[in-house]
């Protein structure tokens, strides 16, 4: 099993254990740690396949959406003022107001506009939520299925059944195979092994019409809106946004909470999911960018930019290094 080591002093301070598999579209195994059918929760790694009955059911071409509306609905964005007035227009659109999210005010993912926000007085917002354009579909899809606004979240309602299904199919498995949670923005939110997620993923990289059938358009669409717009899937900084960003689209990326990640690789059409065991979030990027280059996904000029958002060094408080950061393969 792969390792993330935090080292000082040339000692190992502390160390993040990372379980990885990717798959291609027929689900072949390319490369796997230990255990590749391990469950945990997809979180918002699930998000480009809640969307499918929104789009299935025509909300696209009903609310009048845009490509970038579109991306920020599968997003978890960092809270900056343009993924604000997106989830508005949305909204707007549907001639719903922000009163309507069910997602519940959080802190905004960047940590310097939540300061900014503070500083300026400022209050957080549910739009703020990074779940707030997901939370926008769920309204969207309630209103094309002439179902109530009102307990949209809760796990009974048709719009959480219409998702669920969706991750199932989307994921290789049936929906009896799904066990559920609850998401930190209050829906149900799905355990399954990393294998299925890795397939699903590999498949919306590459979408052919024999495994989506009838969602096949839909994941077109989902993937070109990931690759055209990585600034509405996370933000300013964010690992997704710089490696879609640094890629040209060739590669799609989403992050999940709890330290998971889910990457398609466009051309090939395969898949990559990991997770930090313990939820060390600091292991993600220095982990991501090893394994990428590992397996060819980025080129020597492309993992020296990510090198530079990222470094593998750890700096004290007078700037100096004082450590690094190390990815062992077990």
């Amino acid at each position: 099993m792969p390792v993330v080591h935090f080292k000082r002093g040339g000692f190992i301070e502390s160390s993040h254990h990372i379980e990885a598999v990717a798959v291609d579209g027929m689900g072949r195994l390319i490369l796997s740690a230990e255990r590749p059918h391990l469950r945990t929760f997809w979180r918002s790694g699930a998000k480009p396949f809640q969307i499918i009955p929104f789009i299935l059911k025509g909300g696209i071409e009903r609310f009048g959406l845009t490509e970038r509306e579109l991306a920020v609905m599968v997003s978890s964005h960092s809270g900056d003022s343009f993924h604000l007035e997106l989830v508005q227009s949305i909204l707007g659109k549907m001639q719903l107001g922000p009163e309507y999210l069910a997602c519940g005010t959080a802190r905004p993912l960047d940590a310097g506009i939540a300061q900014e926000l503070y500083k300026s007085g400022i209050p957080y917002t549910a739009l703020h939520n990074d779940c707030s354009g997901k939370h926008s579909a769920m309204l969207g899809l309630a209103l094309l299925t002439g179902t109530p606004l009102a307990g949209y979240t809760d796990p009974d309602h048709l719009v959480q059944q219409l998702m669920r299904l969706s991750v199932a199919r989307s994921a290789g498995i049936s929906v009896k195979e799904l066990e559920e949670g609850t998401d930190g923005c209050g829906v149900p939110t799905f355990r399954l092994p990393l294998y299925n997620m890795a397939l699903a993923y590999a498949r919306l990289s590459n979408p052919v019409e024999e495994h989506w059938q009838e969602s096949h358009a839909c994941m077109v669409q989902v993937r070109d809106a990931m690759r055209n717009h990585p600034d509405c899937i996370g933000g300013r900084n964010r690992f997704e946004t710089l490696l879609m960003e640094g890629t040209c689209g060739r590669l799609i990326a989403k992050l999940g909470a709890e330290a998971s990640f889910c990457i398609g690789c466009c051309p090939r059409g395969e898949g990559l999911v990991f997770k930090v065991i313990d939820g060390g979030a600091r292991a993600l990027e220095h982990f991501g960018i090893r394994i990428l280059k590992r397996m060819n996904w980025i080129s020597d000029d492309e993992e020296a930019v990510l090198l530079r958002h990222f470094p593998p060094s750890i700096k004290n408080d007078h700037k100096q290094i004082v450590g690094s950061v190390e990815v062992q393969w077990e």
